[in-house]
């Protein structure tokens, strides 16, 4: 079988177990409500639960309304609840919105099931009570700031990078000028490297996903190759630095890209200079890529797709959860698959807002 056959393959297999873009589709207008819930029903029949009416501390999402099932948490449903202390996530949920639970300072664990693909900008923001979370080995995304300002995150410290379930790359941490990021990352969040001294970035071929502002104001940089499969390239994310009122051009900034893929687009549009990736020139050392970085004790990471949970004092930076070959090409085809009708989806929106 050849290798275009084995993706085309993989590619079913993997789309047909995961509907991921039912969790981002436009919502009704009509807010209904069920017990101590606020829902709205999205266009693939699925729910989107809006709001919380209940005051429980302890509360427990359900996984279906109306016989329809809970695929979506809205943003802000739990936001600056600094009562509750506990949720309870139902495996029917892919996606978690913007700041869904901004604030909620009582929170002290959460468990996010393995159907959870993404997870909105600010979603656990300010969190301030929170240290225990577990990180769904399927997860594709995870937006800016969506873990910042709580105990969990801490347990980074001292670590170059957050690389969360193997496959996002959530935040660089280090200050060094050269980094590598590890193969198997389909992800690079937002505001990745925000405003970081670095010179040079390698970028492996399975990213898919580089989000709004992920190399932003990064001043030294001034050239980046960019996989040939990158569905999505997110606002202000390669060759912009601060303005005095708005973000500019960085200066003689060079994107390596082939012609005609997303990249060499971005750079076209931008009227950043573009080449042939066969023009590039890696320096001649490099670091290793960080793929675990462990702050106590190392736990056993399966080589399977289960979770790997994070508690203070265990490993912070999960190892790839890989098996083979197979693994690592359904995981670019799923993350691609989910990018694009990510893109679809904003690209819908931006036409709503134009009429």
């Amino acid at each position: 079988m050849t290798f275009s056959k084995r993706i085309f393959c993989i590619f079913l297999c993997l789309t047909a177990l995961l509907s991921l873009s039912a969790a981002v589709s436009a919502q009704e207008e009509t807010t209904l409500t069920a017990g101590e819930f606020t829902y709205t029903i999205l266009e693939d029949d699925s729910i989107c639960v809006t709001g919380y009416l209940g005051s429980s501390t302890d509360v427990e999402l359900p996984s279906q309304i109306e016989g329809k099932d809970v695929v979506t948490i809205g943003s802000e449903i739990f936001w600056y609840n600094k009562e509750i202390t506990s949720v309870t996530i139902p495996d029917s949920v892919e996606y978690i919105g913007k700041r869904a639970f901004q604030g909620c300072t009582g929170l002290t664990e959460i468990k996010l099931p393995e159907s959870v693909h993404e997870i909105g900008d600010a979603c656990f923001l300010g969190c301030s009570s929170l240290t225990k979370i577990n990180v769904p080995a399927n997860l594709v995304y995870v937006g800016a700031f969506a873990f910042d300002e709580t105990p969990w995150v801490t347990q980074f410290d001292g670590c170059s990078s957050i690389i969360l379930g193997g496959r996002v790359f959530y935040k660089y941490l280090a200050d060094e000028d050269k980094v590598v990021i590890p193969e198997g990352v389909v992800c690079i969040s937002d505001n990745a490297f925000d405003g970081k001294s670095l010179s040079f970035v390698k970028i492996p071929d399975t990213v898919a996903f580089i989000g709004d502002y992920a190399f932003y104001n990064c001043k030294n940089l001034k050239e980046i190759k960019l996989p040939s499969e990158v569905y999505y390239i997110g606002e202000n994310s390669i060759g912009m630095l601060a303005g005095a009122n708005e973000p500019k051009a960085s200066k003689d900034f060079v994107v390596y890209a082939h012609e005609g893929t997303l990249g060499a687009g971005y750079a076209e549009s931008g009227g950043i200079t573009l080449k042939s990736t066969e023009e590039v020139t890696e320096p001649e050392s490099l670091p290793e890529a960080e793929v675990c970085v462990p702050t106590a004790e190392i736990r056993d990471v399966k080589e399977s797709s289960e979770s790997a949970g994070l508690s203070q004092g265990a490993v912070v930076t999960i190892v790839l959860s890989l098996v083979g070959c197979a693994v690592v090409i359904g995981g670019i085809t799923v993350a691609s698959h989910f990018y694009e009708e990510k893109r679809k989806k904003e690209n819908k929106n931006l036409k709503k807002k134009k009429k």
